[in-house]
């Protein structure tokens, strides 16, 4: 008997705990009004397929090309005039699109080359004559816009270092240097330069890795291989095609972290507290210096030293690539920098389009100006 009146409160009980859960849900589910309706609407309508193609065929290749001529005809490097204008124009096309925009103002530490005295790389003879020197400036494509910024790496220092070895060091990533250590020893490396073609891994930590090894400066190439694959004829690259030419030179920064230099993490602005020059750091300690690949090609066959692995030659025509050492000809390389470093106001522009659906929620798309 007491089996069957335990068996009759476990079902009741279940029941009721059933009808309770039901009731709870009921009012607990929040039921469908015309808002959720009509974001329902919404969504389902961006999502159409026609809406897409409606957007896709709005694009014109001919405003990209505009636009693209008008923002790369001059130079306008962060804290320039140009640097300025280039900010206002975005800043008009966007208010014309109807967007929301800002434009705020940062002073930031920036990096310039010299326009007048150009940094250049020079191999030297036993007697001081000039084997071959860099030329410190590009080709210039486009008569009609003649202005450049001369080649330079930016936040690197200014000063001259020589010597008479060489070394290279494939894309200058740390595995690159630690072979090449593990081959010439890490004595040869002390106090020489070393030349390392661009790719693979961000130009700053090639330059702080061949300081960390014990160079006394840096040179950085574009190798054809990477830059110019179908070949170095005129007919092969700009400005017959888009690769890059015997005196393309990619600049960029060096510095290996975010922001302004002297307020990192934070934003420059006028009144946040910034820290001493000299107490800045990670900035590379030692000159560096990008080169076109007809000027590597030129210096390369100077160097000594056992021929590289496949995996580290380039296609430089006229070249075996080797790791280095004492130049040919009881050779000197000496790579000589006129980098400032200034303070200017540069300038973010931002576009805000509100959302429809969940406006307080970001969606933040960016890049360089």
């Amino acid at each position: 008997m007491n089996s069957k009146f335990l068996v009759i409160g476990v079902v009741v009980v279940t029941a009721l705990a059933l009808g309770l859960g039901i009731i709870i849900g009921h009012f607990a589910i929040t039921k469908p009004t015309h808002n959720t309706s009509w974001k329902h609407d919404r969504l389902t309508k961006s999502a159409d397929q026609r809406n897409y193609q409606t957007f896709i065929d709005s694009i014109q290749a001919t405003n990209i090309e505009i636009n693209l001529k008008d923002l790369t005809s001059r130079p306008h490097l962060a804290g320039l005039p140009e640097d300025l204008e280039s900010a206002q124009v975005i800043e008009q096309r966007w208010i014309t699109d109807g967007l929301k925009v800002t434009k705020p103002k940062y002073n930031v530490l920036l990096s310039y080359p010299d326009d007048n005295n150009p940094n250049r790389v020079t191999l030297t003879n036993s007697d001081g004559t000039v084997i071959f020197q860099t030329a410190g400036v590009e080709h210039v494509y486009d008569t009609t816009q003649p202005k450049t910024v001369n080649p330079f790496i930016a936040y690197t220092p200014n000063g001259t270092v020589s010597s008479s070895k060489l070394y290279y060091a494939n894309y200058g990533q740390l595995e690159d240097l630690q072979k090449l250590a593990s081959i010439v020893g890490n004595a040869s490396l002390q106090s020489s330069i070393i030349i390392m073609r661009y790719g693979r891994i961000y130009r700053g930590d090639k330059v702080m890795h061949a300081q960390y090894f014990g160079a006394i400066g840096a040179i950085l190439y574009n190798d054809p291989a990477d830059y110019a694959p179908f070949g170095t004829t005129s007919d092969q690259v700009y400005d017959q095609k888009w690769f890059m030419p015997p005196s393309g030179t990619q600049r960029g920064s060096s510095y290996t972290s975010f922001g302004d230099p002297l307020t990192p993490i934070y934003p420059s602005t006028d009144y946040m507290y910034r820290v001493r020059e000299d107490s800045v750091i990670f900035l590379p300690k030692i000159p560096a210096q990008p080169i076109g690949y007809g000027e590597a090609q030129i210096i390369l066959q100077y160097m000594q030293g056992n021929e590289v692995p496949v995996e580290w030659r380039g296609t430089l025509s006229n070249v075996i690539y080797r790791y280095g050492g004492e130049l040919r000809e009881a050779s000197t390389i000496e790579v000589k920098i006129y980098n400032r470093l200034e303070r200017k106001d540069t300038y973010n522009v931002i576009g805000i389009m509100k959302g429809e659906i969940e406006p307080d929620r970001y969606i933040a798309l960016g890049n360089h100006r």
